[in-house]
């Protein structure tokens, strides 16, 4: 291995926590913890012993990688109870006798493009002023959305068998090198 390689998979040890703190709030501390659970170091060692003791050690790099593989495993535990509550809700709007209740979602997704369109490009066509559309109509309507394109997508790609693996699992992954 070359030396810059080397001293480059050397920072990426010392600096994980903290990279993947910045990339998703708070998975830093997770993975601190369970970097810390491992070695069985409290918070007085430093986290780049820490690092070096379990880059130094394959046995402590698979202890890591189940405790990681664990830590995911509840999330995605949590993850798929949170989407199960989300569809429950959507089947039930879905199964209601209630045109409003059924309709909404598709409504919003259509017409939401069509009020841009109207709004931004038939108004000019017709030489009317575009009026001022204040932004938290935008963010709301956006927000709901996607929030609701999320969601059924990740449902999509999950029945696809799609199975990314998670922050935790990257981050071991650069530890490992």
């Amino acid at each position: 291995m070359s030396n810059v390689f080397k001293k480059i998979v050397e920072g990426v040890k010392i600096v994980a926590p903290t990279v993947a703190n910045l990339v998703v709030p708070g998975s830093g501390t997770v993975l601190d913890g369970l970097m810390r659970a491992v070695t069985g170091d409290g918070p007085e060692t430093s986290i780049e012993a820490v690092a070096e003791k379990i880059a130094a050690d394959p046995a402590l790099m698979v202890q890591l990688q189940e405790k990681a593989m664990d830590h995911e495993a509840k999330l995605a535990e949590i993850e798929a109870r949170k989407l199960e509550s989300v569809n429950a809700t959507m089947r039930a709007e879905a199964k209601s006798e209630k045109w409003p209740q059924y309709t909404w979602r598709p409504f919003n997704g259509f017409t939401f493009p069509l009020a841009v369109l109207l709004i931004y490009f038939a108004l000019p066509a017709f030489g009317k002023d575009v009026p001022d559309v204040p932004q938290w109509v935008w963010m709301g309507w956006l927000s709901i959305l996607g929030v609701a394109t999320w969601d059924r997508g990740k449902e999509k790609r999950a029945k696809a068998g799609e199975n990314k693996p998670g922050l935790i699992a990257g981050a071991i992954q650069a530890l490992r090198g």
